[in-house]
């Protein structure tokens, strides 16, 4: 009698175990994604514009807080209206560049096709991104307003050690 109340306890534990893994995935990827969208991310962009003549380009500001994950820039994606019209992208300026763990890299862009004034310039949205297709959105003029729900969690964590 011994035996077959051993053996329904391992299966009873083993069944639990399987059960518990099923749940907790899912709510490990959500949860991951609910993290990259409030904006706790490992790279950090900042950009402002310059100009020389008629011809405005970015200088960015990337920042990878990440402790060991080092990552290869790929390309610049200039838009207008919430990202619903692509105003240019560019695939030179940052391509191979590689940014380090714990690194701030300052870029100066190529200048940006079809923005020739100051006014457009505040106007674009810049999005970065990596070679493993991660898309990071910069922080600059005309982009500096942060939504409720992420100035809200800024606000909780802003004395939290790391």
């Amino acid at each position: 009698m011994g035996s077959k109340q051993f053996w329904s306890e391992v299966l009873a534990i083993f069944l639990g175990d399987v059960a518990a893994s099923i749940l907790l995935v899912p709510i490990f990827l959500i949860g991951r994604r609910f993290v990259r969208i409030l904006g706790f991310i490992d790279i950090k962009i900042g950009y402002n514009w310059s100009w020389e003549g008629s011809k405005f380009h970015p200088n960015f500001y990337i920042r990878n807080s990440s402790g060991n994950t080092t990552y290869a820039l790929a390309n610049v994606k200039y838009t207008k209206n919430n990202g619903r019209e692509v105003v240019w992208i560019d695939n030179k300026s940052l391509w191979g560049k590689e940014l380090k763990p714990g690194t701030i890299m300052h870029i100066s862009s190529d200048p940006v096709v079809g923005v020739t004034s100051l006014q457009q310039c505040l106007e674009i949205e810049v999005t970065v991104r990596t070679q493993d297709q991660q898309e990071f959105k910069g922080a600059g003029p005309g982009q500096l307003r942060a939504g409720l729900l992420k100035r809200a969690t800024r606000f909780f964590f802003r004395n939290r050690k790391k």
